[in-house]
């Protein structure tokens, strides 16, 4: 995944290098931020033990010089302890030497056994991870709109905003509960009373958001803002726009 990471950021620096040899009117920014996130579950396996994971996520952007987003990419680690029944998750089962932790079979969604912690199967395992945008259809989360799709949305939506531009939007258009944009079908009595706070106009406006993607943008399943904020953050003068 990390290899796929620096790919995406050295493009990211040939096209600035393309805009500088094209203009010299502005100076252009490269930021990259890397946020961690834990969870407790999901769920637990069929004794009942705790499936823990943590998303990992990663932002590579460019920024003008009044900070508006000109490109910005997003990709994110997920990983579960190796209890969880998805066949697609990546699972980490402990560090090499450590007590087994219980292994989920995949088919039967019952607990199999424990795993086997050694140097080889530990590394074997990490060497195997991929990231949300790797596994593509596969991740599972929407068969229509999965998240490499909803993720391709938002960084199209983000283009041309600043990062306090989008935590504004995210502080008036999201839910508090659980970091998605707002929707009508929200049985929440939060997510209602926001809701009703606005205008017609407005409420048209985030249904074209909703039409493209409705997954969170900061909760326990990843930190999208706060990649952003530490890749702005970071940001280095890299060329001109």
């Amino acid at each position: 995944m990390f290899k796929k990471l620096v790919a995406i950021a050295l493009v990211l620096v040939v096209s600035v290098s393309l805009l500088a040899g094209c203009s010299s009117t502005g100076k252009v920014y490269h930021g990259l931020g890397q946020v961690p996130t834990f969870r407790v579950g999901p769920g637990k396996d069929s004794a009942e033990v705790q499936v823990y994971s943590f998303n990992y996520t990663t932002c590579t952007a460019l920024f003008d010089k009044n900070g508006k987003i000109i490109d910005v990419t997003f990709d994110m680690l997920e990983v579960s302890s190796p209890n969880y029944d998805g066949a697609t998750m990546p699972h980490f089962s402990g560090w090499p030497g450590t007590e087994g932790y219980n292994v989920t079979d995949h088919a039967s969604g019952t607990v199999s056994g424990v795993s086997d912690n050694t140097d080889e199967t530990i590394a074997a395992e990490v060497n195997g991870w991929q990231s949300k945008r790797q596994r593509g259809d596969s991740y599972g989360m929407n068969t229509e709109n999965d998240w490499h799709k909803q993720m391709d949305f938002y960084q199209k939506f983000f283009v041309g905003k600043t990062v306090a531009e989008i935590n504004a939007w995210f502080a008036k258009y999201c839910s508090d509960v659980n970091g998605r944009p707002l929707k009508d079908t929200s049985t929440k009595p939060e997510d209602i009373a926001k809701l009703a706070k606005l205008t017609d106009a407005e409420k048209k406006s985030l249904s074209d958001v909703i039409a493209g993607a409705t997954m969170s943008l900061k909760d326990a399943h990843g930190d999208l803002l706060g990649a952003l904020a530490m890749a702005y953050e970071n940001r280095l003068e890299v060329g001109a726009k």
